[in-house]
């Protein structure tokens, strides 16, 4: 249990690390001790005292070496860097083992308009994920609380997000009951941890980013890949069921058996649709190579109606973006994206256009990165603007 409580407390440090030095004097006025309430120590036992500290100072430095040697072996997954400390294999009960893992995603922004600008602090992700494996190896579960207040929610509504069961029937095909995040385009479908830019696309704003509540099944073949849910339209827990949502998204491999010598190729598509309060529907494409260290995304979605994170709504949109990465070194990646989006195709005049360039650095793959973006913003009713936007992930 001690090993928990110090984890914990790595967490917390990097997380204030973010901002400024809290309270500094405090901590050094708690350090000092008066002389009425120093014990006396034999000289023999003190010695003794002495070599254990030593012996236990030098375990957990070794400890914390071990956590930043950990070799992380590509960028496109999470590697949890303290997995190994805060998963506890158990002998007895139901589970074979429990861990819990730590989440934090922020970062500053700078926005320059015409008439103005404003800076702004950002938490987007600031979350504990408790997990589990059952004994029989196949079913697992997820509990993710998070701690990003959202004033458009009550506490408990924003508390839980990802909430499940996991069942592998085979390699291939995987069945989960419970709160995930929705397929609805691929961005969309995607974690924070893993998406390039700091923001996502504005496709992946109107229509993906959620979660809710339902069944869904998933395989993952050499030529194919899908994932079709069949959910409530509720969402964060606001109402039990309002309406019901189908999702179902398929990527096509190509190149599958070529081991990678013509490159990586995915072509997929899916469908959104469902009732709350009104009819909506999403539909979307998209396609993505990669070859050596370059890697091209395109994705275009069109919304009749959307149930997304920016909430429900029943009016049309459409969009694209197009994203283009290059790896400089295993370390140092350069990204460069075009995003298009109309809000409302009744509206055709209102058109929004996103220019941007970043730069990320892997200190340790995704589990510490340094994200780097500047987006200039085509607004034709806001008008334009620049941003600049600096951000820090870290996964224990």
């Amino acid at each position: 249990m001690k090993i928990y409580i110090r984890i914990a407390l790595i967490f917390l440090s990097l997380f204030f690390l973010n901002s400024s030095v809290y309270a500094l004097d405090e901590i050094v006025l708690n350090t000092e001790s008066s002389e009425q309430e120093t014990e006396y120590i034999p000289e023999e036992i003190e010695d003794n005292l002495s070599e254990l500290e030593v012996i236990n100072g030098q375990a957990k430095t070794q400890k914390i070496h071990d956590i930043f040697d950990t070799t992380v072996s590509d960028n496109e997954h999470v590697q949890y860097l303290l997995d190994n400390y805060l998963t506890k294999k158990l002998d007895k009960g139901i589970l074979d083992d429990i861990g819990i893992w730590g989440l934090w995603r922020g970062g500053l922004s700078e926005t320059f308009t015409r008439h103005d600008n404003h800076t702004k602090m950002n938490y987007d992700v600031l979350e504990t994920r408790l997990h589990g494996t059952f004994k029989d190896k196949k079913t697992s579960f997820v509990i993710t609380t998070r701690y990003v207040p959202q004033h458009e929610f009550k506490f408990m509504q924003n508390l839980f997000s990802d909430v499940y069961i996991k069942h592998r029937f085979d390699k291939h095909t995987t069945l989960t009951i419970g709160n995930t995040r929705t397929h609805t385009g691929e961005e969309g479908a995607s974690s924070e941890l893993l998406i390039p830019f700091y923001s996502r696309s504005q496709i992946s704003q109107q229509y993906g980013n959620i979660r809710k509540l339902g069944v869904r099944l998933s395989g993952d073949y050499s030529f194919a890949d899908y994932d079709i849910a069949l959910n409530s339209s509720g969402t964060y827990f606001t109402s039990f069921f309002p309406g019901a949502e189908f999702c179902g998204w398929i990527n096509f491999k190509p190149l599958a058996k070529t081991k990678g010598k013509y490159g990586i190729l995915k072509i997929g598509g899916g469908l959104t649709a469902g009732r709350r309060h009104f009819n909506y529907n999403v539909v979307g494409g998209y396609v993505s190579y990669r070859y050596k260290k370059f890697k091209a995304d395109f994705e275009i979605a069109n919304g009749d109606g959307s149930n997304g994170r920016v909430g429900a709504t029943n009016v049309h949109s459409r969009g694209y973006y197009t994203t283009l990465y290059y790896d400089l070194t295993k370390k140092i990646q350069l990204l460069a994206r075009f995003d298009s989006f109309t809000p409302d195709c009744h509206d055709s005049h209102h058109q929004i256009r996103e220019y941007s360039a970043g730069i990320n650095y892997f200190i340790k793959g995704q589990a510490l990165k340094i994200m780097l973006n500047y987006v200039f913003r085509e607004d034709s009713i806001a008008g334009n603007s620049n941003r600049i936007m600096i951000g820090t992930q870290i996964v224990l």
